[in-house]
């Protein structure tokens, strides 16, 4: 028996194949393919998993495809993903299921996130753990007594979408002062271009202020001693800070998890996660808290696979 998971990003798909021992067999990168409709798209994924099937000389294989969006992984439906064309109410577990022949699993790519830190990092070794995905936005999973908790709609674990600040920034979602409207990319890059204008920062030297902010600039320039960006990460950690309180105090965790690419810069930004988390009144729930970094750039397509083989 073998596992394929695909972690499908707006860009790129991830591909994972695992054992029965949840040895990594393969795992690659290919473009998401996307240009020629959904139909192309479906049959690009079968095409990948009955090729793998050949490879491995495996008759039946257990499939988990990852997406970014909102997903009914009871039955499988990609309900609505921004990044990947719009697509609203897709039968991604049918349409696949039909092509294939293999079972298929449809989860959101942060609960795959979740998974895989909690097979391949935390060994199961905890019964509850939450983690938050920091990226372009922030996603986040909820393990509860060793399982992931998806909700009564398959809708648990937004952790981003909580609101820390009432009234405050405007988000992508259109509520205005969730936490990612703080922690996601596009918030990171929105006080750079905000706090530049008058200021003799790196920033404005290289002519960020014109464009081209990443993540890694500010972490670099941080790194360089820019007084901005390490305002910013300062700002960005406590409101962090809040979201993982908020987490503490409501689910009671052993564990949080931060994955994601912008997890890297925790360096500056955990001192004042720590400085918020002091504040909070109710002391237990904070204090029993480890708070871990996952540097695992492919636990998302890992979890995707590992959750594949154990509900196979």
């Amino acid at each position: 028996m073998i596992s394929v998971g695909l972690d499908v990003g707006g860009t790129n798909t991830k591909i994972a194949v695992l054992n029965d021992k949840y040895k990594i067999l393969k795992n690659i990168k290919i473009p998401t393919p996307l240009s020629n409709g959904y139909d192309f798209f479906i049959k690009e994924l079968t095409e990948i998993a009955i090729s793998i099937s050949r490879e491995y000389q495996k008759k039946k294989i257990s499939v988990c495809i990852g997406i970014a969006g909102d997903v009914d992984s009871d039955r499988g439906i990609l309900r609505y993903a921004p990044n990947l064309c719009g697509w609203k109410n897709k039968n991604i577990k049918k349409d696949f299921e039909r092509v294939s022949g293999f079972k298929c699993l449809v989860e959101n790519d942060a609960n795959m996130a979740s998974w895989g830190i909690y097979v391949f990092e935390v060994k199961r070794k905890v019964k509850n753990m939450a983690v938050f995905t920091l990226g372009t936005g922030v996603g986040g999973g909820i393990i509860t007594n060793g399982n992931l908790y998806r909700g009564s709609t398959s809708t648990a674990g937004e952790i981003g979408h909580m609101i820390i600040k009432e009234g405050g920034e405007k988000c992508n979602c259109g509520n205005y002062g969730c936490l990612e409207a703080y922690c996601g990319t596009y918030a990171l890059i929105r006080e750079v271009q905000r706090r530049i204008k008058n200021t003799d920062s790196y920033l404005k030297k290289y002519g960020f202020e014109k464009g081209n902010i990443t993540p890694k600039i500010i972490f670099d320039l941080a790194e360089k001693g820019d007084r901005i960006c390490l305002d910013i990460w300062k700002d960005y950690g406590y409101r962090l800070g809040s979201g993982i309180g908020n987490i503490a105090v409501l689910l009671n965790p052993e564990i949080t998890v931060l994955a994601g690419g912008v997890s890297r810069a925790h360096k500056f930004f955990m001192p004042f996660v720590k400085k918020r988390l002091s504040e909070y009144g109710i002391k237990t729930p904070i204090n029993k808290m480890k708070i871990l970094i996952s540097n695992n750039e492919d636990i998302g397509v890992l979890g995707c696979a590992s959750f594949a083989l154990d509900n196979k």
